[in-house]
């Protein structure tokens, strides 16, 4: 089983792939056959980025959900989600939004909590590079570092977040500066997809190895 974040991502993906068909209707030895072949690179390396944004969005938020419908009380809750989230209590200074935890009240000042770092992500995360991501999975999930999940026959956690930050340099440039300064090859865009696929696989099993040890129960 999948999350649904990661279903989403998927159909996407199919989308993706379909540039690769249209590329190969363009692309050829004329220059202007070139020319918009290279465009279609960029189409495709900025699509696979925000398909990347997408779903490390989503999956956070389908996580911390599950989390919070599947715990009867807040000692279940990492301790560095539950630190973060009584920040803003202890920063009021109306002393009665104490109360605010009373009953289930913890619930709503975690999902007040989901919302506020929700809103910090859309308005700050725009390159959503390693670094931005470990953060979002620690603050909302309380996994100490997600990358350190993403490694495989080799390739280290390391070099697999070198990768998704190159690539999302790349994905900046073009969003940013209009052109690259190199020409964008197809097996960049290539490499980008199946690079992002693997990290979606391995986010949403160690995902669903986290929230298994804190709840007995699978999110997916």
């Amino acid at each position: 089983m999948t999350s649904q974040a990661s279903i989403s991502f998927h159909i996407n993906k199919k989308d993706v792939e379909m540039l690769w068909h249209i590329h190969a209707e363009v692309s050829g030895s004329g220059k202007g056959r070139k020319h918009r072949a290279d465009v279609l690179n960029r189409t495709a390396i900025v699509f696979i980025s925000a398909c990347w944004e997408s779903y490390i969005e989503d999956v956070c938020m389908e996580g911390f959900d599950f989390l919070l419908c599947n715990v009867e009380d807040p000692s279940k809750i990492p301790p560095k989600v539950k630190t973060i989230a009584a920040r803003e209590l202890r920063n009021d200074k109306d002393e009665r939004r104490i109360w605010e935890l009373a009953g289930l009240g913890w619930k709503n000042i975690l999902t007040n909590h989901k919302e506020a770092t929700r809103e910090i992500w859309l308005k700050n995360f725009n390159t959503p590079k390693s670094k931005q991501v470990r953060t979002l999975f620690l603050e909302l999930l309380g996994i100490d570092d997600i990358t350190s999940n993403w490694h495989w026959t080799d390739t280290t956690s390391e070099t697999a977040c070198a990768d998704l930050d190159r690539f999302i340099g790349i994905r900046g440039n073009i969003a940013h500066r209009i052109k690259h300064e190199e020409t964008v090859h197809k097996s960049w865009a290539k490499e980008f997809l199946a690079h992002v696929t693997s990290l979606v696989n391995l986010t949403d099993q160690a995902i669903s190895n986290h929230l298994f040890s804190i709840t007995a129960t699978r999110p997916w």
